[in-house]
Formats: structure tokens, C-alpha cells, sequence
């Protein structure tokens, strides 16, 4: 399995297995906090082998950077069939969120895990300006 994409966006679709994904980012400036933020998308583009046809579980969490869940994990099955070019199947997975909460200023991580093992991860910085 390969990640293609894996990204923070203000906004990701899967539209017929074409992947939309609008204003990528890393970081958010606030005045104050808590603060909500009022809408965001993880979107993720994985490829499949032949030899991976079959069930698999993912799993994205959200952490501080105590490791800390800030919200419970989102997690799913994903059912790879035999690739249509008879190489690999790609598959996308969009998770929107809205209004998630933030205690204080940090790094915080979205990360990915595929089977229970951990593939990848998010940072996200929640900065505290004047």
C-alpha cells in the first residue's frame, strides 16, 4: 500500500473516485482560546497492490502533542477488489470535520493507521496571535 495523498484541506470531496482537495494546510492563527474551528477535511488517496485485494481497516486520530486523543477515533473498512488495470487499485477516503475544539496553543497530529499499524501522520499548529 502506498499513500498518494494524505492532507489537511479547508475542503476535500471524492467524486466518482476523482479526488477534489481545496486549500491545503498546516497551521491556524487564533487570537484566543479555546477556539473552534469551523470546518476542515482530511483527505487521503491510497494505492493498492494486486497482492493486497481484500479487507482492510483504517483508523485517524487526532492528538496533541502529549499524544493526548482530542476526539474519538474514526475508523473504517476499506474493500480493495481486483484492480481494474489488473496492477492496482487507488482509493480515496475524505473525512470532514466541523466545528473541532482546541484547548491551547501546540502541535497537534492527524495519523494514519492501515491494519492497525501506523502509516502516517498530520501535523497541524494551532498558533496564538495578538
Amino acid at each position: 500500500m502506498e499513500i498518494e495523498i494524505f492532507t489537511l484541506a479547508d475542503f476535500a470531496q471524492d467524486n466518482s473516485s476523482k479526488l477534489t482537495v481545496v486549500g491545503t494546510f498546516d497551521a491556524i492563527q487564533v487570537k484566543q482560546f479555546p477556539v473552534q474551528h469551523p470546518s476542515c477535511s482530511v483527505a487521503c488517496r491510497l494505492r493498492f497492490g494486486i497482492k493486497e485485494i481484500g479487507q482492510h481497516e483504517f483508523k485517524l486520530r487526532l492528538t496533541d502533542a502529549n499524544a493526548k486523543e482530542i476526539l474519538q477515533p474514526i475508523e473504517g473498512n476499506i474493500n480493495i477488489g481486483t484492480p481494474p488495470n489488473g496492477q492496482f487499485a487507488a482509493i480515496n477516503i475524505v473525512i470532514n470535520f466541523n466545528q473541532l475544539q482546541f484547548e491551547k496553543p501546540g502541535r497537534y497530529s492527524f495519523e494514519l493507521y492501515i491494519d492497525g499499524e501506523w502509516k502516517s501522520g498530520l501535523p497541524l499548529f494551532l498558533n496564538q496571535v495578538s
